[in-house]
C-alpha cells in the first residue's frame, strides 16, 4: 500500500487536550463546503507520528527527553501498514484496500469495536480491483472531507463530510490522461491542503515528480507548480501568532532540483536533494528557487508556525528533529 518514501507521515492535532483527559470537539460537520476564512493556528497540544504501521502521541513542545504518551498499532492483523489522516480536532482516519476506519479524539485505541464508522470501499467512492483499492494516501481537507489517493486508475477522490456508511465520491479528479497536464504521471505519492483547501497533490512519471496544485472548487484541471517538492507543507500568513515580528507565507518540503539560476552563459548547476523552503507567492523575477535549505533528507514534514518551528523524520535513521521555522539554510536541529 505504501511505498518507502511514504513510511513515515507526521501527523498534527490542533487544539485537542491530553490523552485520556478528554478532547476539544470540533464543530458540526459542514455539508456544503466553502473555504473557511483563515485564522490564527492554535497551540496544538499533541504531535502525531505514524512510523510503519505504529501510531505514536508527543505532548507539545517537544524536547530532547520527550516519549510518546500513548503508542498503538494502527491496524492489528492487516500486515501492511494503513494510510493514515488526521484532522485538525485529533480525529483519525485509517484506510486499507478495503475499508475506511474513523476513530474519535481522544484517541485511546485502534480496536475494530471503537471506530465510530466503518467505511466499505466501493467504486462509488474510488477504483476498486480484486484486492481493493490500492490506496497510497489519505488526508482531510480544512472542511473535514475526506480525499483519497488510488494508484488504481491514479485517482484523487473526495468524500465529503459528514461521512456516513453510505457515503460516495462528491468530487473525482484524474491523473495522467493524455493531453493533459499531468499525462504520465500516473503513479500519486500524497496530498496536503492549504487554509483556502486548494489541494496540492506530488505525483510520479516513469522519469520525474511534480507538485500540482488544484484549487478550490476544483473546477479546473490540475496544474504543474514546477517544482519536485515531497512531503509539502503551506504555512499561510494567517497561521503565525499574533505576536510574530514577520509572518511570512511559505511553502516547505523535500526538493530536488537547482538551488539557483546559471549565470548567464553558465552551464545548470546539477540538481540537489535537500529539505528546502520558498517565499509565497513565487516571485516571477527571481523564479521558483528555494530561500533557504537544508542538506537533509526528510520522511515526513509539518510545519508549527505557532511555536516557530517545523518536525521532521529523518528518512536514514528515522530520527524526529525540530528546526526553527522559518527556515535557516544549513541550520541544524534544535531539538
Amino acid at each position: 500500500m505504501k511505498s518507502p518514501a511514504l513510511l513515515f507521515t507526521l501527523l498534527i492535532a490542533a487544539a485537542i487536550a491530553g490523552v485520556g483527559c478528554g478532547g476539544v470537539s470540533g464543530p458540526a460537520p459542514i455539508t456544503n463546503p466553502i473555504p473557511p476564512p483563515p485564522t490564527a493556528t492554535p497551540a496544538a497540544k499533541l504531535l502525531y507520528v505514524d512510523h510503519n504501521g505504529m501510531f505514536y502521541a508527543y505532548r507539545l513542545p517537544l524536547s530532547a527527553g520527550s516519549k510518546p504518551v500513548l503508542s498503538l498499532t494502527e491496524w492489528p492483523g492487516l500486515g501492511v501498514a494503513p494510510v493514515i489522516a488526521a484532522d485538525q480536532y485529533g480525529n483519525v482516519a485509517l484506510g486499507s484496500p478495503q475499508q475506511i476506519r474513523i476513530f474519535k479524539a481522544p484517541i485511546v485505541s485502534f480496536a475494530p469495536a471503537r471506530a465510530s464508522l466503518k467505511l466499505k470501499l466501493t467504486p462509488a467512492i474510488t477504483e476498486v480491483g480484486p484486492f481493493g483499492a490500492d490506496l497510497v494516501d489519505i488526508e482531510y481537507d480544512p472542511n473535514e472531507n475526506l480525499w483519497l489517493l488510488n494508484n488504481l486508475g491514479a485517482q484523487v477522490s473526495e468524500v465529503r463530510a459528514p461521512l456516513t456508511r453510505h457515503s460516495v465520491a462528491a468530487v473525482t479528479i484524474g491523473f495522467g490522461a493524455p493531453g493533459s497536464k499531468t499525462a504520465h504521471f500516473t503513479t500519486l505519492v500524497q496530498a496536503r491542503f492549504d487554509v483556502n483547501a486548494a489541494l496540492y497533490v506530488y505525483a510520479s512519471s516513469s522519469t520525474r515528480s511534480r507538485l500540482f496544485k488544484i484549487s478550490f472548487p476544483y473546477a479546473k484541471p490540475p496544474s504543474s507548480m514546477g517544482l519536485d517538492l515531497a512531503q509539502a507543507d503551506i504555512i499561510d500568513s494567517t497561521q503565525w501568532p499574533p505576536t510574530a515580528p514577520n509572518a511570512p507565507s511559505l511553502l516547505l518540503g523535500q526538493y530536488f532540483g537547482q538551488l539557483h539560476s546559471p549565470k548567464p552563459g553558465s552551464p545548470p548547476s546539477p540538481p540537489v536533494n535537500v529539505t528546502a523552503q520558498f517565499p509565497q507567492p513565487f516571485n516571477p523575477t527571481v523564479g521558483r528557487f528555494p530561500n533557504a535549505h537544508v542538506d537533509t533528507l526528510i520522511g515526513a514534514l509539518i510545519a508549527d508556525p505557532y511555536r516557530y518551528s517545523y518536525y521532521a523524520l529523518d528518512s536514514g535513521d528515522g530520527s524526529l528533529n525540530v528546526y526553527d521555522l522559518p527556515m535557516q539554510s544549513n541550520e541544524h536541529a534544535k531539538v
